[in-house]
């Protein structure tokens, strides 16, 4: 990617390698054309915009899915902004509660890094879901839905170009899975999933999205959320254990009407 209009001299050319977080100042990284590495400095929407079309480019899948849909490849800053300080970092919360109020059989082979970092990371593929669907403030028609269903497996392609372990790409890619194995994307043959993992990352994200305010309804209260869980461990979609432990921590923690 070149910064500037392109000139005459080739000298002039810089391409585009990354960016960077230095001493809290982000920074773009380019490469000039005799070879060496300049830093400049930018707004934090455009490194973080730089960073996700680094990813993209590292990934052509994440193109293919794009281009299937017919989703324009439009990185929208805004909607990460209010997913990092919202709904990732409230899930984030959440699951470490959960992790927390385990038992010590449960916790055992978990691990709590990864559990922390699949939570934070969860939802980054909604930068790449179009805003008309992703805040659209009544019922998605069956092509929406499919669309927004594909922000899982957009954030595992854009994270897998970054050097995170499996484990936490397979939280990202199934954090809408469930016990009964009927959420989404489907579970392949060969996928080795922690299901309790994926329950703590899954059932954090389902109670932190009812506790907040969407387009289409109000935030829904802790007494309400909770039922809505409980319904379905009674379905058999959530382990009991890990709704017992969303409970205390919600009990304990979320003073919140």
């Amino acid at each position: 990617m070149l910064l500037f209009k392109p000139r005459k001299r080739k000298k002039d050319y810089m391409k585009l390698l990354g960016a960077v977080q230095i001493s809290g100042t982000g920074f773009f990284v380019y490469r000039k054309f005799d070879g060496s590495v300049l830093l400049k400095s930018g707004k934090e929407e455009n490194i973080q915009r730089a960073v996700v079309q680094r990813m993209m480019k590292l990934n052509p899948m994440v193109y293919n899915i794009l281009e299937h849909y017919k989703i324009k490849p439009y990185i929208d800053t805004g909607i990460l902004k209010d997913l990092v300080i919202g709904h990732m970092n409230d899930t984030c919360r959440v699951a470490m509660g959960i992790y927390a109020a385990l038992s010590a059989s449960l916790k055992n082979g978990i691990n709590e890094k990864i559990i922390q970092e699949a939570s934070m990371l969860h939802d980054l593929g909604k930068i790449l879901i179009p805003s008309k669907v992703l805040n659209k403030p009544a019922k998605l028609n069956n092509k929406e839905r499919e669309i927004m269903n594909m922000h899982s497996t957009l954030g595992y392609e854009l994270l897998k170009t970054q050097g995170i372990s499996e484990e936490t790409l397979d939280l990202v890619k199934y954090h809408h899975q469930n016990l009964k194995h009927s959420g989404y994307p489907a579970l392949q043959n060969n996928d080795k999933i922690s299901e309790i993992s994926v329950q703590i990352i899954s059932t954090a994200d389902k109670y932190s999205a009812l506790r907040e305010s969407r387009v289409y309804r109000g935030r829904l209260s802790k007494i309400e959320s909770l039922l809505i869980l409980y319904k379905e461990v009674l379905e058999g979609k959530i382990h009991k254990d890990i709704y017992k432990a969303l409970f205390e921590y919600a009990s304990k923690y979320d003073k919140a009407a």
